[in-house]
């Protein structure tokens, strides 16, 4: 085989697209602002890591084909605001010899076929290949389905790239491509996966999202980083299991601490970033080795005097309260719980390895330390009875989880994803998905076929909480807009009012902070209103019937509380932007209740 040459290699994060006729869909998913949109419009970022993401998996990608002399090229679409037809043409121009895009989950799959199949045919030489969880899920299904789809790398993709670079450079055989499926003459081919990756001799990763939006002059919340890699647990909801599958002892892999922090010491010196997102499945991780680790982390940290912030995802059964003292002074301030439930039936069907008892300890342990709790919930999924929800709703009242600073966050039904136990729980109870007729070539027929192929449809069994979860999801969903997007403006407005001593600015301003705070204690009460009303039918034995107009009175009356007026006639006046000047929506009802 002769010397690998560099080639150009392209390596998209595809922009997420809502399903249009998905009953569930959340206004979360929709997706309806770029994010400098949102920057421009926030009066302040704070800690929301939701708001820009990396892509930390394409990063490692670009640092490990940098390494071995390529030419690579980080396309973030949703970052960068480039719909489908932007984002070809960028493709296009940089005229890649690879072009990897990188499937987090299902919300991306519309766009990333769309790109590769215009990119396919424009540039028919360019080796189009699929990677990340959802692509490892449904690998053969896209090959066989897709022909501008050359290959899918399946699991973890730094192996796998440097070779097929070389490989392709070389003219050489793909078969010596570990974690490559693809296409041959009798049929798909599946190449055995790459050796789980040491990750302490992995480059850190190439940063240009963050230096692309440093370059368009828009701050950035927070950098990703991983200081491990996998979990041993095996929640039935979650993508990771089918990741990590054959790994053994590998699993589950961490980062030297020193490693971690040389990391975040070069984003604090070269990006000006001083909070950071642990994206770790669980950052705290399992047992004595792991909390060895996460002290000489936070030891490090102090050491060096890094002035920095950090918040992370935890299981409850891995906290250590000395450990978690430890990295509070290093900057540790917020901590998202995979707390998922308050039933002790539904958290044994998803397979948490955790009870109702830890999720309460771990709540009183973080406030206790005075750590912000971003709540992790799945409030139902179809197969959930009222006596469920009801146990989980209690939870919440119990602990006080709507005080959180993002309780809609509390609204969210469990997603059958691909690849996981729920995926085939579902499709052994209720058959596997009827794919439509496809056109590979019409972007409607795609979409189409995406969504039933992703499990976008996953009626609820039960029609008293179809019932509950309609018109609790109607109301989430108009608190959801009015939170994300007609108010931030509208306070920057008034802000600006307010310098030029507008006395009446400032009182809207803390009357506006006033509604906003009261919308957790708020959703906690229309849920325990919905839930009886539901559980109440249901125990006569009465059929289901809609709650929407019970949801929407309740809520009118909490808002006629901060806006007696109403909320519409009080805050158009204010408006004189373009982007805010649209109507207060409805209530969205997401379930039909039959």
């Amino acid at each position: 085989m002769k010397a690998a040459l560099p080639l150009r290699v392209a390596l998209v994060g595809p922009r997420e697209t809502a399903y249009g006729d998905d009953p569930d869909r959340e206004h979360r998913e929709e997706m309806r602002r770029s994010y400098a949109e949102i920057c421009r419009d926030a009066v302040a970022l704070g800690s929301d890591y939701t708001l820009s993401r990396e892509f930390l998996g394409i990063e490692y990608l670009a640092a490990t084909l940098r390494r071995a002399g390529h030419h690579v090229r980080i396309f973030s679409a949703a970052d960068e605001g480039l719909d489908d037809a932007q984002l070809v043409g960028r493709l296009a121009e940089f005229a890649p010899a690879i072009a990897g895009l990188s499937l987090l989950y299902d919300l991306q799959l519309p766009s990333a076929l769309t790109a590769a199949a215009e990119l396919k045919r424009i540039r028919p030489d360019t080796f189009v290949l699929f990677g990340g969880p959802l692509a490892s899920a449904i690998s053969e299904l896209l090959l066989e389905n897709f022909p501008f789809i050359d290959a899918v790398v399946e699991g973890e993709g730094e192996t796998a790239m440097a070779r097929l670079a070389e490989a392709i450079a070389a003219g050489g055989d793909l078969g010596t491509v570990p974690s490559l499926v693809r296409r041959q003459d009798s049929g798909i081919a599946r190449s055995s996966r790459a050796a789980p990756a040491d990750l302490d001799t992995l480059p850190h990763p190439s940063r240009d999202v963050i230096a692309g939006l440093r370059e368009r002059g828009l701050p950035v919340p927070s950098a990703y980083l991983t200081t491990s890699r996998g979990c041993k647990a095996f929640c039935t909801f979650c993508t990771v299991p089918n990741v990590v599958r054959g790994m053994g002892e590998a699993t589950y892999r961490m980062r030297d601490p020193r490693d971690v922090v040389d990391e975040m010491e070069a984003c604090v010196r070269d990006l000006g970033v001083t909070r950071f997102y642990m994206a770790d499945d669980n950052f705290l991780g399992y047992g004595e080795a792991s909390n060895r680790r996460m002290i000489a982390f936070a030891d490090e940290i102090l050491r060096r005097g890094l002035a920095i912030r950090f918040h992370a995802e935890c299981r409850v059964d891995s906290l250590v309260p000395e450990t978690l003292v430890r990295l509070r002074e290093a900057g540790f301030d917020q901590i998202l719980f995979g707390l998922e439930s308050g039933s002790t039936k539904t958290l044994k069907r998803w397979a948490k390895g955790q009870t109702v008892a830890e999720n309460e300890a771990a709540m009183a342990l973080a406030r206790q330390l005075r750590l912000d709790v971003m709540p992790s919930i799945i409030l139902l999924d179809w197969e959930s009875g009222l006596d469920e929800v009801e146990d989980t709703i209690g939870f919440i009242e119990r602990t006080q989880l709507w005080r959180s600073s993002q309780p809609l966050w509390l609204v969210n039904k469990l997603k059958v994803h691909c690849g996981t136990a729920a995926a085939r729980r579902h499709d052994k109870v209720r058959g596997k998905p009827v794919l439509p007729h496809l056109d590979p070539a019409d972007a409607a027929s795609r979409a189409r076929w995406c969504a039933a192929a992703t499990c976008q449809k996953t009626p609820i069994d039960n029609p008293h909480v179809a019932a509950f979860w309609s018109a609790l999801n109607g109301e989430a969903n108009r608190w959801s807009v009015l939170v994300d997007e007609i108010l931030p403006p509208l306070l920057k407005t008034l802000r600006d009012r307010a310098r030029h001593e507008d006395g009446t600015a400032l009182d809207r301003i803390r009357r506006i902070a006033a509604y906003r705070r009261g919308i957790g204690g708020a959703l906690a009460e229309l849920m325990r209103c919905l839930v009886d009303a539901a559980a109440e039918r249901e125990a006569y034995g009465r059929p289901p019937a809609s709650l929407e107009a019970c949801a929407r009175s309740a809520v009118a009356a909490f808002e006629e509380r901060h806006f007696p007026s109403g909320i519409d006639a009080w805050v158009t006046p204010i408006r004189d932007r373009p982007v805010s000047a649209r109507p207060l929506p409805a209530a969205r009802s997401r379930v039909a209740v039959g």
